[in-house]
């Protein structure tokens, strides 16, 4: 496999219905189409997804791609490293397996994107003072 493509990183969210969307690049490398199979390990904060083909009992997880390119990712394995709906995950093809671990800050403002003065108002939202205090005002 070309080092330029190792080098490649992606970045998406976990949506609300526990999902994320792999890039196309990655599923075409694999091979991977819609109702492929794909084995999963994972550890406090990564996921390691495999190109191996699917054999029963031979990985903790199995997760199957559905359309667009989406995976659900399974209570086990969000209870294992602690990832919660809107966390963004870097996403690199290593060759013999997929590596999905969090990235970025996760105390940015979800609405505007600053990083200044922002507070979780709720679990895993993080808005900043400024975005905050428009809602408080328009949800009067």
């Amino acid at each position: 496999m070309d080092i330029e493509k190792l080098d490649k990183q992606y970045v998406r969210t976990i949506t609300s219905g526990w999902r994320v969307t792999l890039p196309a690049p990655i599923r075409k490398a694999k091979g991977w189409e819609t109702g492929t199979v794909v084995p999963a390990r994972a550890s406090r904060d990564w996921m390691l997804l495999y190109a191996d083909t699917y054999e029963p009992n031979q990985y903790d997880h199995y997760l199957y791609l559905g359309a667009g390119g989406k995976i659900v990712i399974p209570r086990e394995i969000r209870d294992e490293t602690g990832w919660a709906i809107g966390e963004r995950l870097s996403i690199k093809d290593e060759g013999d397996h997929v590596i999905l671990s969090t990235c970025c800050e996760r105390n940015r403002c979800r609405s505007c994107g600053t990083n200044r003065n922002v507070i979780e108002v709720i679990d895993n939202l993080f808005l900043c003072q400024d975005c905050w205090n428009r809602y408080l005002s328009q949800n009067r």
